[in-house]
């Protein structure tokens, strides 16, 4: 638009000259006094030097405002300029975010990488104290077993022989044995998933904010966000309408962009801890059968049901 104005205004200026020049060959026709002419002429010339003087101050105002249109003060600014050298400029911003961001990841995920080997070190320590809370829990069946799973083993056992005693220690009682390690395992696996996620949650949160509440980015967004609460003739300024068509677009992709980035982050973290977690149980599993097989038989050879049936005869006869 502007190299047609600057031409109109030659044209406009060439034809304005030519006039005044015929307008002046009239008046020297008309005037052949010397002294007369000489004083015009040195007003002509006056008038046009004074005329090419506006016209380069014009120019030169012209181009400072088209400079200055296409520079701005600050960076705050930036995003205001011709749209597509803006939506360059906040892309390369979003990618170099985007890198930043993947090298920050390398570093929390190391350093997780060592609390879950902490976390693994603590379960292994509560493991121990654990097992042997089962056995004295079994080994002192009358002290320590619940009180309804004791009712119920009472109510029925009044006539059983050693036999029927083996034969239950070894499906209801081991049942009972491997109920308590499943909640126990449980119980670990639902504190630790917890920890994982909570860090995990925090960190990419924390992160996210970053960018949405740098100083131009929070700025386009307030301003957008005002603008589409304006009332509807807002619409029919169409610059402005392809700007925030482009402002939609850039933040509906940086938004998917950041969930899959953030999908396969999380693949990486949960599914790297659960293969030790995995590893872990699977050895306590172990471990715990083991156990369990070593408990049913010492419990059988030492004949603890004993314990059980005794309290239940004293009881009786105090009453």
């Amino acid at each position: 638009m502007e190299p047609n104005k600057n031409v109109r205004d030659l044209i406009t200026q060439r034809s304005y000259f030519s006039s005044l020049t015929t307008e002046i060959r009239k008046h020297i026709l008309l005037n052949m006094n010397t002294k007369s002419f000489v004083s015009r002429l040195s007003t002509v010339v006056f008038f046009l030097f004074f005329v090419l003087l506006l016209n380069n101050i014009s120019a030169s105002s012209s181009a400072q405002n088209n400079r200055s249109e296409y520079e701005p003060n600050n960076l705050m600014d930036f995003w205001k300029g011709a749209i597509e050298e803006t939506e360059t400029l906040k892309n390369c911003a979003w990618q170099n975010w985007m890198m930043r961001l993947e090298s920050d990841w390398e570093q929390f995920n190391a350093s997780m990488n060592i609390r879950k080997d902490e976390w693994l070190k603590e379960a292994e320590a509560e493991w121990d104290e654990w097992i042997k809370s089962i056995k004295n829990k079994w080994m002192n069946c009358n002290e320590y077993m619940d009180i309804e799973i004791k009712s119920d083993i009472l109510s029925k056992s009044s006539t059983w022989n050693e036999t029927q005693w083996k034969e239950w220690i070894h499906t209801e009682g081991k049942q009972l044995m491997v109920a308590d390690f499943e909640n126990w395992i449980k119980e670990k696996e639902s504190l630790l998933d917890l920890r994982l996620i909570s860090e995990w949650v925090q960190w990419k949160n924390d992160k996210i904010m970053t960018w949405l509440m740098s100083d131009w980015k929070s700025e386009e967004n307030n301003y957008w966000s005002h603008w589409e609460n304006e009332k509807w003739p807002k619409w029919f300024n169409i610059s402005e309408w392809k700007r925030w068509l482009k402002w939609k677009e850039r933040v509906a992709r940086e938004g998917q962009q950041w969930m899959n980035w953030i999908q396969l982050k999380e693949n990486v973290y949960i599914s790297g801890e659960g293969y030790k977690w995995s590893e872990w149980k699977k050895e306590k599993k172990i471990v715990f059968e083991k156990c369990t097989k070593s408990l049913i038989d010492e419990w059988i050879n030492n004949k603890k049901w004993m314990l059980l049936t005794e309290k239940s005869n004293k009881t009786d006869s105090q009453e």
